[in-house]
Formats: structure tokens, C-alpha cells, sequence
């Protein structure tokens, strides 16, 4: 039911609002920068092919931890995915989905070279693939800095895992990737987007349930079970926080519109407080295996 009210409520808000004719208006900002076309495509061309790179890694990899909740018994299990069931965390949607955007965004770059104009869907799809992967990207970041990587600590697990290459991109190198975008392009982003943060954690509830009662049989967050008395409000602020995230970017983005210079020490610092490159130095007097990255 939860799930359902913020559909209905997401669903009329993008048609109350006509969202979808104001990314197609805020399209046309991703295709300016105050530098050459040529640096803004090769650098968007750099970070969709690291990207991939990372998906393909993690496919190729034979090696996976996940602590996960599992379905029938309710308590936590070590996996060791492999292969596509990498890709059943929210961190690995955030890398997907920012490989989305910097495809279209490639392609849209690629165009102004020749003169030529991509269709209508691709530059609204663009905006919106970047609005969704901006709140998630930040939300993720931000709760493996402060939640995740302190409880390993806290716990004095093995995480070294946390910081090899793949989770590196999902939880730090997206994050400024698409950070750096509103720097260097300053795309002109309404809070209307926000909108999107609530659909894009509805569709990865609704992905979650199913696959843990017909799919996987476990849950890769605890806090996701629906059968929880607060499943409601956990759903809720999931979804919810990811739409907080990209408001307080759109306000970021306004004061690197009116100022760049100010408004890039603004990034530096915020992606400073949410992104780390290595883990702590501690004295590991339990050898186990650590949550899912």
C-alpha cells in the first residue's frame, strides 16, 4: 500500500506538473559548457568507458560478498554472488544508471560535432537518468561513509573488499563523476526532478520484494523486509532521501550558476565529506566476511 501511494502520488505529480516537457526544455543546457565541445566529450566519453569498465569487471570477478538477510529464517547469511546477482544492491542501480546517462550524454556531445539532432526522447531521457543517478549516487556515497563502513569497524571486520576497484566506482568515482557534470556543463536542474528519487527507490522496492519471495530468497538490506512493523516508513525514507539529496543539489547547482568558482569549492568539499578511498587501520580480531558492496 505504501509502495502504491507514492506510485500514485509520483504518477500525478509528473503529469500535474507536465515534468516530462520540462526535461525536454533542460535538455538542451546539458548541450553547453563554458568549455570546448571537444574537452566536454572526451570527457564524458572517459567516464562512460571507466564506467562500463566497472560492470564488466564485477561481471567477470569470481569472487563476492554479501551479508544479506535471508527470507525464510530472518537472519543474516554470507553470499558469495557471482555474475548478474552482483547487481541486486542499490549501489550497482546508481552505477547502471549513470552509465545510462553518460551514453546519451556521449551521444549528445557526439552530435554537436556533426550538426545533427538526436531524437527528442534520448535528451529527455538524458536529463532524467542523470536526475536519478545524482540523488542515488550521493545518497550512496553518503550512506557507506557514515552507516557502512563504521560498522565495519565498529564490528572489526575484514572490508578491504569495500575499496576494490568496482565498489570504489559504485560508492566514490559516480559520485563525482556526475558532481563534476553540474561544474563543468552547469545544467540548468529544476526541483521538480526530485520526483524521480521517489520512483527510482519505488522501483527498486518493488524489484526487492519479489525477488526475495520468488527469486534470490534473501534480501540484500534488512531494513527492506516488508513483513518489518516500520517497513513502511524505511520505504518511505529510502525513497524519500534519495529525492532530499538531489534538492540539495539543485541548490548547489544554482550557486555554481552564480558563481563558478565559489560553487566548485562547494562540490570539493561536500564530495570530501562523503567519499573514502581507503579503509581504516585496525586490528582485526575477527576474520569474517563483511556486507555487500
Amino acid at each position: 500500500m505504501t509502495l502504491g501511494a507514492i506510485a500514485l502520488f509520483s504518477f500525478v505529480f509528473l503529469f500535474y506538473w507536465d515534468v516530462f516537457t520540462l526535461l525536454e526544455r533542460t535538455s538542451a543546457s546539458f548541450r553547453t559548457s563554458f568549455l570546448p565541445d571537444s574537452v566536454i566529450f572526451f570527457w564524458r566519453m572517459s567516464c562512460l568507458l571507466v564506467s562500463i569498465y566497472a560492470i564488466i569487471y564485477m561481471f567477470r570477478m569470481k569472487t563476492g560478498t554479501m551479508v544479506v538477510l535471508d527470507h525464510d529464517t530472518r537472519s543474516e547469511i554470507i553470499l558469495h554472488p557471482l555474475g548478474i546477482r552482483k547487481f541486486v544492491t542499490f549501489s550497482s542501480w546508481t552505477l547502471i544508471c549513470s552509465v545510462v546517462y553518460f551514453l546519451l550524454a556521449t551521444l549528445s556531445s557526439f552530435s554537436l560535432f556533426f550538426g545533427s539532432v538526436l531524437p527528442t526522447w534520448i535528451n529527455t531521457a538524458q536529463v532524467l537518468f542523470f536526475t536519478m543517478a545524482l540523488g542515488a549516487g550521493f545518497l550512496t556515497s553518503t550512506v557507506v561513509r557514515y552507516v557502512i563502513l563504521p560498522a565495519e569497524v565498529k564490528q572489526k571486520r575484514v572490508h578491504e573488499h569495500q575499496f576494490y576497484f568496482h565498489n570504489q566506482m559504485m560508492h566514490n568515482f559516480t559520485t563525482i563523476f556526475l558532481a563534476f557534470e553540474i561544474v563543468l556543463v552547469q545544467p540548468e536542474l529544476r526541483p521538480h526532478f526530485a520526483i524521480f528519487g521517489l520512483l527510482i527507490g519505488t522501483l527498486y522496492a518493488l524489484f526487492a520484494f519479489p525477488f526475495a519471495y520468488f527469486g534470490g530468497g534473501y534480501y540484500v538490506y534488512s531494513f527492506i523486509d516488508p513483513r518489518l512493523k516500520l517497513a513502511p516508513l524505511f520505504v518511505s525514507g529510502l525513497a524519500g532521501a534519495i529525492s532530499v539529496f538531489y534538492l540539495g543539489l539543485w541548490l548547489l547547482s544554482l550557486l555554481v550558476e552564480y558563481n563558478g568558482l565559489i560553487g566548485g569549492v562547494a562540490v570539493v568539499i561536500w564530495l570530501s565529506l562523503i567519499v573514502q578511498f581507503q579503509p581504516e587501520d585496525i586490528e582485526y580480531e575477527v576474520e569474517t566476511n563483511s556486507i555487500q558492496g
